[in-house]
């Protein structure tokens, strides 16, 4: 096998970054309605955070059990199923009109975009070059976030003007053009960036988990990935329902989700590449720092289209930040426990994702909306005051 430098700088290596772009496209054309979209079926805010939190427990689940799916089935099984289920799971949310129908369409959703990322990240992993690991996980990021520069975009206008059904539709077909786009390299090509793991017999779930937070680094890598989610939630799940309840339309929900995405690619590949060379400390807990005092600000003003403007620039933290959690997790874990650790890391997400709503709910029980953006620029805060402390050295 040729050396390959970074997953997209070969014929051979960039068929992860185009596939990236394809997830990333299909999901996030959904971000900017889906919350809106089950308050169609739920009613009020309250309800959908309650909601959102018991999706990311039911997707937590998946989490622990990738470790055992990626060590029974091969990686590129895996990843052509998931791509055919959210192809189907996209289509029939088009007939979804009760909570029941909701909530099994959603979890099943999220368990296979979840396989779908993992088998993708450890594809990038097992071709890419360890020295400039953290520049190769930049540029993988940098094709992803293009798809989710131009699916809120798109999903937002085509929501305002045709409705939620199109945008499930056009998901449906990019995830399933994913599927044929990789069919057509693993099998007919039979590309040799594809390379499956070999499959053991063994699993030792418990072990996994202790084996994972038994290491000091990883478990910074689990709870750099848990605060970073906690931003994503808020800004997927409350951001939408603020710009409609501040009298605008999708659209504008997809202007600001797209807009938010281009520090990504500007930055991402230069902040890992950063990382490869000085370090982590610095990017980690400025990229904190930045979300938090964004979240206080738009706290603060009372101008709905200042603080658009304000959640946009938020991203400039977080692209500091996305490239080097993973990064930093594979620094620290051998390439031969990778399988059966990243699905332990995986979870951080999704336990983020299950309290972060339920911290929202417990703040709209009590405070008005706004509350919500005060409460996570402290949470987020205190985030970046650790990693700064942790870090040193780094």
């Amino acid at each position: 096998m040729d050396k390959i430098r970074t997953p997209h700088k070969s014929k051979e290596g960039r068929i992860f970054s185009w596939l990236a772009l394809l997830i990333g496209l299909a999901a996030s054309l959904i971000i900017p309605i889906f919350p809106n979209f089950v308050k169609s079926v739920l009613h009020t805010d309250e309800s959908v955070s309650i909601f959102f939190s018991v999706m990311a427990l039911m997707t937590l689940a998946a989490g622990l059990c990738s470790t055992i799916i990626f060590k029974k089935i091969q990686r590129t099984f895996v990843l052509k199923a998931s791509f055919i289920s959210l192809a189907v799971i996209y289509f029939m949310l088009i007939f979804v009109v009760r909570i029941t129908e909701l909530s099994i369409l959603t979890t099943v959703k999220s368990w296979f975009e979840l396989f779908a990322i993992i088998t993708l990240s450890l594809f990038v992993r097992d071709f890419s070059n360890s020295k400039d690991f953290g520049e190769d996980e930049g540029r993988y990021f940098k094709f992803q976030n293009i798809g989710y520069l131009i699916g809120p975009l798109v999903g937002g206008f085509l929501a305002s003007q045709f409705g939620y059904e199109i945008v499930f539709i056009l998901s449906a077909a990019i995830v399933l053009a994913g599927f044929l786009y990789f069919y057509n390299h693993h099998v007919i090509k039979e590309s040799m960036a594809i390379i499956n793991m070999k499959k053991v017999s063994t699993v030792k779930f418990f072990d996994n988990i202790r084996n994972y937070f038994s290491d000091p680094n990883r478990t910074k890598a689990y709870f750099m990935s848990f605060s970073l989610m906690a931003w994503f939630m808020v800004k997927r799940l409350y951001l939408p329902l603020y710009v409609i309840a501040s009298g605008y339309l999708s659209s504008v929900t997809g202007i600001v989700m797209s807009l938010g995405i281009i520090p990504f690619i500007l930055l991402e590949e230069k902040i890992g590449k950063y990382a490869d060379k000085k370090g982590i400390r610095m990017p980690i807990s400025a990229g904190f720092f930045i979300i938090a005092g964004a979240l206080l600000l738009t706290f603060i003003s009372p101008f709905p289209i200042i603080n658009f403007i304000i959640i946009i620039l938020a991203s400039i933290g977080a692209a500091f930040i996305e490239p080097i959690q993973e990064y930093y997790l594979l620094k620290n874990t051998p390439k031969e426990q990778e399988e059966d650790l990243y699905g332990i890391y995986s979870t951080s997400t999704t336990v983020s994702a299950f309290l972060t709503p339920i911290i929202g709910a417990l703040v709209l029980a009590v405070l008005p909306f706004k509350f919500i953006f005060l409460a996570f620029a402290i949470l987020i805060a205190a985030a970046g005051f650790y990693f700064r402390s942790s870090l040193r050295g780094l």
